[in-house]
């Protein structure tokens, strides 16, 4: 690869710092500061050179975030032969279209200020909406953290695992988890009202008895999709319930309220960090810049 530097923004660190050395690229950290009205005073630690890549996720505090992530691109264009964002969690991915009248757009807003600010590309980690990556044109590249998950729970002593998506929007993830896993897949129903939000939670073809579940999804915000479907699933006699998801957002008590509902283990990627980010997706993003 061409002269390469990795830039570094507040989050995800370890990140930046593997995929710097998978392709044996120079490494700049960030020095942010925040201010006592919420503003991000950045400045870079080192000289970027050559074709920049800024490592930057837009989770929670997410506009904060967001804002960093852009004005880190902005600096790096200033100076760099190219300009690629890898944002491994691409925060407005579930605003993708107007399910209301008047509701804005917001991921589309998104994808035209990275455009702005200077990437030339984008590579982001099982982005919510495949709607979502138009609004990027060409310049986007989603890669998924699936197999690296699934290999992830293959090494690890379950009792007759069983991949269970909490709905059928994951049918596929979960379907793609259990192949490689080598075992099956369960879809169930989910219902959502929405105007109370309130989420209820069944299947049909239910057999997990004595059986291990592996809860999967593309990301767990409040948890409130998990809590059900692990309620359920325990009162179908499931052994024990683990939840797997690249972006393990867990806001709002959400890890606590799903051990409540006997969910024994939570592992995500390390698009976010934190306590659950166990499994490493620098190779995959390593091979989307190739």
């Amino acid at each position: 690869m061409p002269e390469t530097t990795v830039i570094a923004g507040s989050s995800p660190v370890g990140l930046a710092e593997r995929l710097a050395e998978r392709l044996g690229a120079s490494l700049v950290t960030s020095n942010i500061r925040t201010f006592p009205d919420g503003e991000s005073k950045i400045t870079l630690a080192g000289t970027p050179a050559g074709r920049c890549i800024v490592v930057q996720s837009t989770h929670p505090p997410v506009d904060t975030n967001l804002i960093r992530a852009l004005s880190l691109v902005h600096k790096a264009a200033e100076r760099a032969s190219g300009v690629t964002a890898v944002v491994p969690y691409m925060g407005y991915g579930r605003q993708d279209k107007e399910f209301l009248p008047g509701e804005v757009i917001t991921l589309k807003a998104v994808a035209q200020l990275f455009r702005g600010a200077g990437a030339d590309r984008v590579v982001t980690v099982d982005v919510h909406s495949m709607l979502g990556l138009s609004y990027f044109g060409g310049t986007v590249k989603n890669v998924s953290a699936v197999p690296e998950l699934a290999g992830y729970f293959g090494s690890m002593n379950l009792d007759n695992p069983l991949v269970v998506s909490p709905d059928r929007g994951g049918r596929e993830r979960a379907s793609e988890f259990a192949r490689i896993l080598g075992t099956e897949c369960l879809v169930l129903e989910k219902e959502r009202d929405r105007k109370t939000g309130e989420v209820t939670v069944q299947s049909r073809e239910a057999d997990v008895g004595d059986r291990d579940a592996i809860l999967v999804d593309d990301m767990i915000s409040t948890g409130g999709s998990m809590v059900k479907a692990a309620e359920f699933l325990k009162t179908r006699g499931c052994r024990r319930v683990f939840a797997a998801c690249t972006h393990a957002l867990l806001v709002g008590g959400a890890a606590e309220k799903m051990g409540r509902a006997g969910v024994v283990r939570i592992v995500g990627a390390n698009t976010i960090p934190g306590e659950t980010a166990e499994v490493d997706v620098s190779g995959i993003v390593a091979g989307a810049l190739a």
